[in-house]
C-alpha cells in the first residue's frame, strides 16, 4: 500500500471512528459489561479447577485418566493403570478403576476435620455394580485439597451400621483421608490387585451346560484363585512326591483350599492325611486317613500298610492306645507280605533287637536280611532309611562289645584306655564315622534332607554315648561306678558344642514339620545335659519338652518319655546294667575263689578281645534320584 492509498483510507475511516466515540451505548457492548452473552457458571469452573488439578495428581507414567462425557451417570473419570515391562517400556493393562469427583467452595470442615457430604444410594450401587474398584474424590478448593475414600469401605461401614442402607435415599459420607502421592500409591496397588484378580478369574471360568457340574473357584485372603478340582487333582498326582519332599504345608494349604468338596480321590485323603500327621494335627490326620482307609481296596498292599502304620502312630501319641497294643499292631504290620521296603526295614531291625543270639550272630543275620531288602531297591530316600537302621544297630553293637571287652580287666588296671581292646575299638569307631559321614553325604546328594537330619542325631547320639563310656569305664572301683568323680572338663566342652548342633537340628525339624524328631532331638540334649552335671538346664530342658507335648497332645509320646526324665537316660541305664553285670561275675569269681580284684599286667590286660563285627555292612551309594517331570512339584496347586 502507498502513502497515497493509506490516506484515502484514514480519511473515509475517521468519521466512523468519531462516531463510536461519541455514542455511549455502543462503547458498554464493546465492554461485554451489558451484552446479552451467557453467563459463566461458578460451580462449572469450579468442576474445572477440579479435574485439572485432580489429573496433576497422578503420574502420567502409571495412570491414564480418562474423563466419562457421554450421559454421565455418576462417574466423572476412569482411570487405566500402566504398567512398566522388563524393556522399560510401558504398557496399558486395562485394570481400571471409576472416580466421582466432588468439589465444593463452601463446606466447612466438622470438629474431627473431615467434609461430610450427602450421596445418593443409587449412585453407590452404581458405581459397586462394577468389579473394578471406584472412588469417591472430593476438592475442597478454598485449602486447594483432596480427600477420597474407597467405595467399597463406605459400603462396609453403612452395612455395619444397617444391613437395609440400600433403602434408605442419601447417606453422608465423611471424608478424612488426603489424597496424596502414598495414597495415590495405595490406589494403584489396590487397582492393580483388583485386575489381577479378575484376570485369573476369566482365565479359569467356565460356562458349563446342563450336563456338566459346576465348577467351583475359590479366592482366598491373599486373594489366590483355586479351583477345587484342580487341587484335589494335583495333590492325586504329585502328593506322593509333595510328601517325601517334606512339602507338608504345601499340602495343608492347597487341602485347605480345596473346599467345599463333595468327594475327593483316596490318594488325595493319604497324603493330606499323612501331611496334617507330619505337622501335629493328628486329629485332622485320623479323620482323613480313615477317609482314604474306607477306599483301601483302591490302593496296593504298600499304600494299604501306609494307612495302617500312619493311623496307628497317631492313635499312638494321641495315647488312645498303649505301647504294648501299638507294638502288636506294628509287628502285624511289618509281617504284611509286599508291604513295601518300609516295613521291612522296620521289620528286620525288630527281629535283630529281639534276636538272644549271640551279637556277632545276630548282626550277620540283620546284615543277610537288610541285603535282600535293598538288593533292588532304586529309591535313594529308602536306601538312606535302610543304612540309617544299619549304623544304628552297629552302633549298638560296638559299645557293647567295647562293654564285654572291658569286664575283663575293668577297675583291675591303671590304664584301661591304653589296653588293645580301646585300642582296637577306636580303630572300629574311625571305620563307623567315615561310613555314617559317607551316608549323609549320600543322603544329602539324593536330596534328603530329613535323612541328613537323622544321621546327624545318630551322629550327636554316638558321640554322647562314647563320652559316658569314657567315663565310667575308666571310674569302676570295687563293686561299683564312682558316680563321684568328675567329667573331665574338655569332655563337657564337646558335649556343650553338642547341645548347640541340637538346638539347630530342633529348628531344622520344626522347619520342616517333624514334631517326633525335634522332640527327640530336645531329649538328647537333656540327656547330654543331665550327664554333664547341668541338671538345672536339664530340668528346664525337660520343661520345655513338655509343653511341646503338651501344645500337640502327644500324650503316648508323654509317657513313652516319663522313664526318661525319672532316672532312666541311657547313661544311667548302662550305670545300673554294667554294674548288675559285673556284680554277677564278681560273685561267680569269689564262689569259685578267684581274687576279682587283684590288679592284673599290661600283657594279661591285652591277652584276648572279641568283636562282633569282622566286616562292616558293604554300602552302595551309586543309586541317585532321577528327575523326572515331578521335579516342579513343590510349586502350589490351583
Amino acid at each position: 500500500m502507498n502513502v497515497e492509498t493509506f490516506l484515502f483510507s484514514l480519511e473515509n475511516f475517521l468519521p466512523f471512528y468519531l462516531t463510536l466515540l461519541s455514542n455511549p451505548r455502543i462503547m458498554v457492548f464493546n465492554n461485554f459489561e451489558d451484552a446479552d452473552l451467557p453467563k459463566a457458571n461458578p460451580n462449572e469452573s469450579l468442576e474445572t479447577i477440579s479435574a485439572n488439578m485432580f489429573r496433576s495428581l497422578f503420574p502420567v507414567e502409571k495412570f491414564e485418566i480418562r474423563a466419562e462425557t457421554y450421559r454421565d451417570k455418576g462417574i466423572d473419570f476412569h482411570i487405566e493403570l500402566k504398567k512398566e515391562v522388563a524393556s522399560g517400556d510401558l504398557r496399558y493393562t486395562n485394570y481400571r478403576s471409576a472416580i466421582q469427583l466432588k468439589a465444593t467452595n463452601t463446606i466447612r470442615p466438622s470438629a474431627d476435620g473431615s467434609f461430610g457430604i450427602q450421596i445418593f444410594s443409587s449412585n453407590i450401587t452404581y458405581l459397586l455394580n462394577n468389579a473394578m474398584p471406584a472412588y469417591y474424590v472430593f476438592y475442597h478448593h478454598p485449602t486447594k485439597s483432596f480427600y477420597y475414600e474407597n467405595v467399597k469401605n463406605f459400603v462396609l461401614q453403612l452395612q455395619h451400621k444397617n444391613p437395609q442402607w440400600h433403602n434408605k435415599e442419601k447417606h453422608k459420607i465423611h471424608f478424612k483421608k488426603t489424597l496424596d502421592q502414598q495414597a495415590i500409591e495405595g490406589i494403584y496397588q489396590e487397582i492393580y490387585t483388583s485386575g489381577n484378580i479378575l484376570k485369573r478369574i476369566n482365565q479359569r471360568l467356565k460356562f458349563n451346560t446342563a450336563q456338566q457340574n459346576p465348577q467351583r473357584l475359590l479366592i482366598d485372603a491373599d486373594h489366590e484363585i483355586y479351583s477345587v478340582s484342580e487341587n484335589i487333582e494335583f495333590i492325586d498326582q504329585f502328593g506322593a512326591d509333595l510328601v517325601n519332599r517334606h512339602y507338608f504345608n504345601t499340602v495343608i494349604e492347597i487341602e485347605k483350599r480345596s473346599w467345599p468338596r463333595n468327594n475327593a480321590t483316596p490318594r488325595f485323603y493319604l497324603f493330606c492325611g499323612i501331611a496334617y500327621f507330619q505337622r501335629g494335627n493328628l486329629y485332622r490326620a485320623l479323620e482323613l486317613l480313615n477317609e482314604a482307609k474306607k477306599h483301601s481296596a483302591e490302593f496296593d498292599l504298600q499304600g494299604q500298610a501306609i494307612i495302617a502304620h500312619t493311623i496307628l502312630s497317631a492313635r499312638y501319641l494321641l495315647d488312645m492306645i498303649t505301647k504294648e497294643v501299638y507294638d502288636l499292631e506294628m509287628k502285624k504290620i511289618n509281617s504284611l507280605e509286599q508291604a513295601g521296603s518300609f516295613f521291612q526295614i522296620e521289620k528286620a531291625f525288630e527281629e535283630l533287637s529281639l534276636n538272644k543270639t549271640k551279637p556277632a550272630v545276630s548282626i550277620r543275620e540283620f546284615y543277610d536280611s537288610m541285603t535282600k531288602i535293598i538288593e533292588n531297591e532304586k529309591s535313594g530316600v529308602i536306601r538312606v532309611v535302610a543304612y540309617n537302621k544299619i549304623v544304628d544297630a552297629e552302633s549298638v553293637v560296638l559299645f557293647h562289645d567295647l562293654a564285654m571287652n572291658f569286664a575283663y580287666f575293668i577297675g583291675r588296671v591303671k590304664q584301661p584306655l591304653q589296653s588293645r581292646a580301646y585300642r582296637e575299638w577306636l580303630e572300629l569307631e574311625k571305620k563307623f564315622v567315615e561310613r555314617l559321614n559317607g551316608i549323609a553325604a549320600y543322603a544329602d546328594k539324593c536330596g534328603n534332607h530329613i535323612g541328613v537330619g537323622n544321621l546327624t542325631l545318630t551322629s550327636i547320639k554316638w558321640n554322647y554315648q562314647k563320652a559316658f563310656h569314657h567315663h565310667y569305664l575308666t571310674c569302676w572301683k570295687g563293686r561299683s561306678f564312682d558316680l563321684l568323680q568328675s567329667v573331665d572338663e574338655k569332655m563337657v566342652q564337646m558335649l556343650e558344642k553338642l547341645c548347640s548342633s541340637l538346638d539347630q537340628l530342633a529348628q531344622l525339624y520344626e522347619a520342616m514339620e517333624y514334631k517326633e524328631n525335634m522332640i527327640s532331638s530336645m531329649v538328647l540334649k537333656f540327656e547330654i545335659l543331665h550327664f554333664s552335671r547341668h541338671y538345672q538346664a536339664a530340668q528346664l530342658m525337660k520343661e520345655k519338652i513338655l509343653e511341646v507335648i503338651n501344645l500337640y497332645g502327644f500324650e503316648g509320646l508323654k509317657k513313652e518319655y516319663e522313664p526318661v526324665f525319672s532316672s532312666g537316660t541311657p547313661h544311667e541305664e548302662f550305670i545300673r546294667r554294667y554294674t548288675l553285670h559285673m556284680n554277677s561275675i564278681q560273685d561267680f569269681m569269689a564262689k569259685n575263689k578267684i581274687d576279682c580284684y587283684r590288679m592284673l599286667s599290661d600283657q594279661q590286660m591285652d591277652s584276648k578281645t572279641e568283636w562282633s563285627i569282622k566286616d562292616f555292612f558293604k554300602l552302595d551309594f551309586s543309586i541317585l534320584p532321577e528327575m523326572g517331570p515331578d521335579q516342579n512339584s513343590n510349586s502350589k496347586g490351583s
